[in-house]
């Protein structure tokens, strides 16, 4: 068994949880980050978060036995109440990587190549910016 690499930094204010990820993932980093979220959203209410906002500006990379264990963390999204995810400035390898990932299930998923952009569609949302 490796170390985790990856790291993470999170906030949940229902019904949105906003999420910055940060350098490369293995697979036991991506284990390491959905125990954490789930240990805080067990706190909550049933269905309490609606919205994901990930910000990908300092994600690297994810190895590809790591994209399993992120696949079904993502596709379980839905099922927990979440109506939209929002990605916040991904690089073209990661937008692809996440496509891949979300293929097969009809979340609705949004990219967004900046902040500005994102708060352009959303500009009630510019408390989101101390997050970025």
């Amino acid at each position: 068994m490796f170390d985790a690499h990856g790291d993470w930094q999170y906030s949940i204010e229902p019904p949105i949880i906003y999420i910055k990820v940060i350098g490369c993932f293995n697979r036991e980093g991506v284990q390491a980050f959905t125990k954490s979220i789930f240990s805080d959203l067990t706190q909550l209410p049933a269905n309490s978060i609606e919205y994901a906002i990930i910000n990908l500006a300092e994600f690297e990379l994810a190895t590809a036995d790591s994209l399993a264990v992120a696949k079904e963390y993502f596709h379980g999204v839905k099922a927990r109440g979440y109506k939209r995810v929002d990605y916040l400035q991904p690089s073209l390898i990661a937008k692809n990587m996440l496509e891949n990932i979300w293929s097969g299930n009809d979340m609705d998923i949004q990219f967004y190549s900046s902040i500005q952009e994102y708060l352009q569609q959303y500009p009630d949302h510019q408390y989101v910016k101390k997050w970025l």
